[in-house]
Parts: structure tokens; sequence; C-alpha cells
């Protein structure tokens, strides 16, 4: 008995950038038919609703990520596992960076290691090279050892 297994009409999971899903969002304000966005994006309309749902966190990370690149690459806004942490270190970040203070990402672990047994979570983190990468991608830091001034992408 042969089986004649039909062919699986099921979309392939499609997973955007950020920089498409902003997209998508400026498209629905302008009231692009949600059809057309679903067959050019390969998307389905669960996706364009959570897109909508997730408007602010996209473009608060859009405003704030160091160059566009960022959001070209990323797809997802992934959360660090210590948030309070994670804005702490990245406000200090941000501060050093105004002042023209270099910072480099030994630096930046050493200041991460510091708050964190400020907040009695050391035991918790683990700030290694793969740590201050996630960290660099989530917050769209390209460089971090450069003189307080943003990278321009050229």
């Amino acid at each position: 008995m042969a089986d004649s297994a039909k062919p699986s009409n099921k979309r392939k999971r499609v997973v955007l950038t950020i920089t498409q899903k902003l997209d998508i969002i400026r498209r629905l304000e302008r009231g692009e038919n949600k059809q057309d966005l679903m067959r050019k994006f390969n998307i389905g309309s669960s996706t364009i609703y959570d897109i909508k749902l997730q408007k602010d966190k996209l473009m608060k990370f859009a405003s704030s990520a160091e160059t566009s690149k960022a959001s070209d690459e990323r797809r997802t806004l992934q959360q660090p596992q210590h948030e309070k942490l994670d804005k702490i270190l990245y406000d200090w970040f941000l501060l050093k960076r105004e002042e023209g203070i270099p910072i480099s990402g030994p630096m930046l672990m050493e200041k991460a290691r510091d708050f964190s047994e400020k907040l009695n979570i050391a035991k918790e983190c683990k700030f290694s090279d793969g740590w201050l990468s996630c960290f660099k991608k989530r917050h769209g830091i390209r460089k971090t050892d450069i003189s307080g001034e943003k990278e321009i992408s050229g």
C-alpha cells in the first residue's frame, strides 16, 4: 500500500528583519492593504497583528540603534536576562559616549560586573565575550572602543 501524500500548501516560516517590520508598520499607517502586505512579504495575518503589537518596541529600537545596519540584520528584539542591569549599563554607556569617553568591551564588562554586584545578581551573571556580543547586538552598538562619537556607516 503506497502512501500518496499530498504536498503541503503550508507557507514557509518567514522571519522578517526589524527594517522590514518597520516598513510594514509605515505601509499600514499609510493605509496600504493588509492582504497586499501579506502577499508581498509572504506572511500571515497573525504576523501582521504581532508586528502591530510590537510597534512601540520596534520604533524605540530603531531610534536607539547606532546604525541602520543593526535594524537591517536583526530579526528579533531579544530581551536580556536581567532587564534592569541591561538598562542601567546601556544608560551608563550612552552617558560616557556623550561625554566623549571611549568605552572598550572589557570596560563594559567590568562596569556590568559592578552594577550586577550593586543589584545583588552577580552570582547569576556571566560576563563573557558572548554576553558582550549579545549586549552590543541588542543595542545596535557596532564599536565600543571609539572616542565617544557614533560610528557612521559609509
